[in-house]
């Protein structure tokens, strides 16, 4: 079977899905914010199929991710959040090819509780449909949708130890139409999240993250996942350093069967 076949089978539904840093209930103060440059690249052989399946595949599916993120505080307990794939490189086998910028994610987190060792949020965030979603083409940046996610985050320090905890429970609303090739379905998204830091240089943190899908999974468009990984920031200044992390997929239905390894600058102010 023509190796095209295959590809257009999963390798949309897989684009579309990258993951965003979860802040966990902490708003940055006025003026002040957290930023990071980042590479991600996912090369893969195999496919968990939209029944869970794990399935190897004729052909190697690539996809090259640079993306910026950022946190800046208007005031102490209003955070502005953006995820910005700002260039995707994806190709099949090396030979067919899409480069251009993916979709954004814009939205803020408002504090509920803060200035105490536990604290909660809510964020607010929309998708916009900045990528290219023709669906007559077999690669694709974007998912042409303009969803809307909203997010109850919870934080917990474990000081004096210089440890955390935090978690993540939300609602991602999405495009709902009669034509199959414009439905998809509504998702339930959450996460839990352990960090450390070693002689105020080396952070070191462990992660799940989930998403669901509500109602039936539609092959063409939906995936849903339970993913898990280390992330390592290495602090060069006291305020910028190196950022590294890996990304596996304990189950998975229409995403690859591959880890996403990311490399990062970041920055605090």
């Amino acid at each position: 079977m023509n190796k095209f076949v295959f590809s257009v089978l999963f390798v949309g539904v897989v684009i579309c899905h990258t993951s965003i840093a979860h802040a966990g209930g902490w708003t940055q103060p006025k003026g002040k914010g957290y930023f990071k440059l980042s590479e991600q690249i996912v090369s893969a052989n195999s496919v968990f199929r939209p029944n869970g399946d794990q399935w190897d595949i004729p052909v190697t599916v690539n996809r090259y991710t640079t993306s910026f993120y950022g946190e800046f505080g208007l005031i102490d307990r209003l955070t502005i959040v953006g995820y910005m794939p700002v260039y995707k490189h994806l190709n099949i086998d090396g030979d067919e090819t899409l480069t251009g910028v993916g979709d954004w994610d814009i939205g803020i987190r408002v504090g509920l509780l803060t200035n105490r060792a536990t604290v909660i949020s809510i964020q607010a965030m929309a998708g916009l449909p900045l990528g290219e979603a023709e669906k007559t083409k077999f690669l694709w940046t974007g998912d042409g949708e303009f969803n809307q996610q909203i997010s109850l985050q919870v934080g917990h320090s474990l000081y004096p130890l210089p440890a955390y905890l935090k978690g993540e429970f939300g609602f991602n609303n999405r495009k709902s139409d009669d034509n199959p090739v414009d439905d998809y379905a509504d998702e339930i998204r959450y996460s839990m999240e352990a960090g450390y830091t070693i002689a105020e240089r080396v952070g070191i943190s462990v992660w799940f993250r989930g998403v669901d899908v509500l109602g039936e999974l539609n092959d063409r468009n939906d995936s849903q996942y339970l993913s898990y990984g280390p992330e390592v920031h290495l602090y060069v200044t006291p305020n910028a350093g190196v950022a590294a992390s890996m990304t596996k997929f304990a189950r998975g239905y229409n995403v690859l069967d591959a880890p996403a390894w990311e490399i990062g600058l970041f920055l605090k102010l």
